[in-house]
């Protein structure tokens, strides 16, 4: 996890990410970001568990409406510290997924667990009024985002 320095989610905890290069795959950009983030290599150990889409003005930093989602397990000499793009610290899924954590992006408890228990990639639809998250709705996933 990545605990923001910069906007959007600045001063919170979040997953590892940015955004898809032309000619990339999502997988591809996976490996490129976590290298480019946390100096680790995850180019085996990774797995894809859906899209998480969002209405328009989510953001307020980005016009994205949308992200694909991945879970990789940390090796136990797994980088941690200051990067330029915040903290980085390896944490338990029980403490990221626990919905009474206030530390971690609000969208990420309400999502990640039931994407975490399927066999299949899901879709989670979040929906934000005003830069509040106001519902979650988990469903099979799109090829949209």
């Amino acid at each position: 996890m990545l605990r923001r320095k910069h906007p959007p989610n600045e001063g919170l905890w979040n997953g590892l990410g940015g955004k898809i290069e032309a000619g990339e795959t999502p997988a591809e950009c996976v490996r490129r970001e976590v290298m480019e983030e946390a100096n680790a290599d995850v180019s085996e150990g990774f797995r894809y568990t859906g899209i998480v889409t969002w209405n328009l003005g989510a953001d307020s930093t980005s016009e994205s409406r949308g992200m694909h989602v991945f879970i990789a397990e940390a090796e136990r000499d797994a980088p941690e510290g200051e990067t330029p793009e915040g903290i980085l610290a390896w944490k338990p899924l029980s403490w990221v997924c626990d919905p009474e954590n206030e530390s971690v992006v609000g969208n990420i408890p309400r999502f990640l667990p039931a994407m975490l228990d399927s066999e299949s990639p899901m879709g989670s639809r979040c929906e934000y009024e005003g830069g509040r998250l106001v519902g979650v709705a988990m469903n099979p996933p799109s090829s949209r985002i």
